[in-house]
């Protein structure tokens, strides 16, 4: 009977979350410590960052990025839109220096005046056209090079970007914490 209600009670305890270990049950060496021993400390140096360049040309149409944001090498920070030669401005572009060519080559003949006027008429027509050709638009896309966090984001939605443009500062990752855990004291 006693031990039925030893046994009863204990489970009565486990059931109602508590932890009632005898003490014959309890482990012999005490918990172990866990001691964080904290790097050694220099005086604090500002973290300077690195220009990041666009490396494409053309309108920001969105930003992926902020200050602040620790970004991975290849994460997309930037969607350029960029104007593209559509294929009717290839084909002008192309009898143009053609018509140009032939014009210099009418010069170095010294043709007749009803010729050269005649070449110039075709070349003032196909600049209007050329002028008229609507370009093809396209998405370019700027990552980051590296690994780092963004300090100070410059390029916004409109802005017009050159290949040398800068869009941010990208500050390198501080070197990983490799400080020892000391499980155990003796």
């Amino acid at each position: 009977m006693k031990k039925s209600i030893g046994a009863g009670l204990l489970l009565f305890a486990f059931a109602a979350g508590g932890t009632v270990v005898p003490r014959w049950l309890a482990p012999s060496h005490p918990n172990p410590i866990s001691v964080v021993v904290p790097p050694p400390t220099t005086a604090s140096v500002p973290v300077a960052g690195e220009p990041l360049l666009a490396g494409q040309s053309g309108r920001v149409h969105e930003v992926f990025y902020h200050a602040g944001q620790h970004v991975r090498r290849g994460q997309l920070l930037l969607k350029l839109l960029q104007k593209q030669p559509s294929v009717q401005q290839q084909q002008l572009q192309l009898r143009l220096e053609r018509q140009q060519q032939a014009y210099a080559a009418l010069l170095r003949q010294a043709a007749p005046a009803r010729q050269l006027s005649a070449a110039q008429a075709q070349l003032a027509a196909t600049h209007e056209l050329l002028a008229r050709a609507v370009p093809m638009i396209g998405f370019v896309f700027v990552t980051a090079p590296a690994d780092g966090i963004v300090l100070t984001p410059t390029a916004q939605a409109g802005d017009q970007l050159r290949p040398d443009s800068p869009v941010a500062q990208l500050a390198s990752l501080p070197a990983p914490n490799t400080t020892t855990l000391l499980s155990h004291v003796e």
